[in-house]
């Protein structure tokens, strides 16, 4: 019988894990860290009772996503419990405008009408237009790249769309946020609405490649809202483990593993840190990319198709703040007191410059803040009355020039409360407790958040699609014979999806 050994246990590593076990093969997966979830985790960090989702909050990706599809009843047999939000983001400008997206179409266009009427059309055709490429976009992401499922695909879409339309995909794949916001919008405060989610991934306005996520989240929140987990986003983690158990698999915590064993260009098993050996005839790496050949023998390791994968480009840096409250925020756009994000960015200029400040190794003025009101939808975060505010401060220097994080971290974290109180006047009056978490502490907390990235791997277009990681390394294959990767720094990259995970099950259910 084949022995599958997954090394780490992030979402993408337990997805397969679970699925694999579920079709009866013999899974172990190891975990270096004390608990398993990789950047999917859920802590007090701050005061007894507010469960603060340390890194990762938003499971929408997962909810309607292939592993859920999979195996929704053995989820939620095992305790998954999704709690879904109508109100899923805003953004609030410093004057005290505010545009919120709801899952209400009439609603929005009423929103738009009375802050930003020259955009009313444009969001009404870009919903439109959703609502025809949805088809064809989201099968991609379950798709493997490339492969000839892909190809199939790809033709499926031009004989729906014709040459004309795909060249428009084609050309939207391609685009900067800005530019695919100024084709579109007139109004600064709409362009910054689609903008920032460039933001979430490695996309300053003027990356190519931005477009295709501005699009789609800004729109997309209209159409299918927020998913979070109940009590936190390791409600999810949990379940997964359960299933991974109640199918015969085995997981181990605080197994770190030092070497991946091999014999004649194939992989025979792993060695961790207390030298025990764990023989496979198959291993699932839910590790970045850049950090396997660490873990090959040195004869391995430095062959060119293995050595060039420490090429694969981490994202910019991320900051995560926690906040315990003892009432949400008093934002000057009250409506936003209603939202699970709110978004500060606040224009489009403003991203430029935060990305080009950050990528220079200097730390941003008013860098753009996703800030997370969880207990809006899940009161069950925080004690009766009292409630959480996740933070995360996009985008920041990876190394900063002439200091460290550790030494300038809180102060920074001081500067954003601060950033923050111009937009929600007497928020510092209602902290109870915060916890700080710089990029180099993610870092520490999880190896594969290189420097802070918390992406797994820049998404630019040279490192996207079928060429994630890199060519040589795709279809979640490594050049390493039974070596197969996944996890964020895999197609289709980064968000809490599992969708790299299914990939790899699927190959190895053959």
């Amino acid at each position: 019988m084949s022995k599958i050994v997954v090394i780490g246990s992030g979402i993408n590593g337990l997805s397969a894990a679970a699925l694999l076990a579920k079709k009866g093969k013999s899974v172990t997966v190891l975990e270096s860290a004390t608990q398993f979830g990789g950047a999917v985790r859920t802590e007090e960090v701050t005061l007894p009772g507010f469960k603060h989702d340390l890194f990762a909050t938003n499971l929408s990706l997962f909810a309607g996503g292939g592993v859920m599809a999979a195996l929704k009843d053995d989820l939620i047999r095992n305790g998954l419990e999704f709690v879904p939000s109508a109100k899923p983001y805003c953004s609030v400008f410093p004057d005290g405008k505010s545009i919120g997206i709801v899952m209400d179409r009439d609603a929005n266009i009423a929103t738009l009408t009375r802050v930003a009427p020259g955009d009313v059309e444009s969001w009404k055709s870009l919903t439109v237009k959703l609502g025809e490429l949805a088809p064809h976009l989201f099968p991609i992401l379950g798709t493997e790249l490339p492969s000839f499922a892909a190809a199939k695909s790809l033709y499926k879409t031009w004989r729906a769309i014709g040459t004309q339309g795909l060249f428009d995909l084609i050309r939207l794949l391609l685009q900067s946020s800005r530019a695919f916001t100024d084709e579109h919008f007139v109004h600064p405060e709409t362009k910054a609405l689609a903008a920032i989610w460039g933001m979430h991934l490695d996309y300053g306005p003027d990356i190519s490649g931005g477009a295709l996520f501005s699009f789609l989240e800004s729109i997309g929140g209209q159409e299918f809202g927020m998913v979070l987990g109940k009590g936190g986003a390791d409600n999810l983690i949990k379940a997964l483990v359960a299933v991974i158990k109640e199918n015969g698999g085995t997981l181990v915590s605080g197994a770190k593993v030092t070497e991946i064993l091999t014999n004649n260009g194939k992989a025979t098993g792993v060695k961790t840190a207390d030298g025990k050996i764990y023989e496979a005839t198959k291993i699932i790496a839910n590790v970045n990319p850049s950090l396997i050949p660490n873990l090959l023998p040195m004869s391995e390791a430095e062959k060119p198709e293995i050595a060039k994968v420490k090429n694969f480009r981490p994202g910019l840096g991320t900051m995560m703040i926690h906040l315990a409250l003892s009432d949400l925020p008093d934002w000057k756009a009250s409506e936003a007191r209603g939202f699970n994000y709110v978004h500060i960015a606040p224009y489009v200029d403003d991203l430029a410059m935060t990305y080009t400040v950050a990528a220079a190794g200097k730390l941003p003025t008013t860098p753009a803040l996703v800030i997370g009101q969880p207990t809006v939808s899940d009161p069950s975060r925080a004690p009766e009355g009292k409630h959480i505010l996740w933070i995360q401060v996009r985008v920041l220097p990876l190394e900063i020039n002439g200091t460290t994080w550790d030494q300038v971290g809180e102060e920074y974290a001081d500067q954003i409360i601060e950033n923050i109180e111009q937009y929600a006047p007497g928020l510092k009056g209602k902290i109870l407790s915060r916890k700080v978490l710089t990029p180099t502490d993610l870092e520490r907390y999880n190896a594969n958040l290189i420097k802070g990235d918390s992406l797994g791997g820049s998404h630019h277009p040279a490192q996207f699609f079928f060429l994630r990681p890199l060519p040589g390394w795709t279809g979640h294959k490594s050049p390493i014979e039974n070596l197969f990767i996944c996890g964020s720094g895999t197609w289709p990259g980064g968000g809490v999806g599992g969708g790299s995970g299914l990939m790899v099950a699927n190959l190895l259910s053959k």
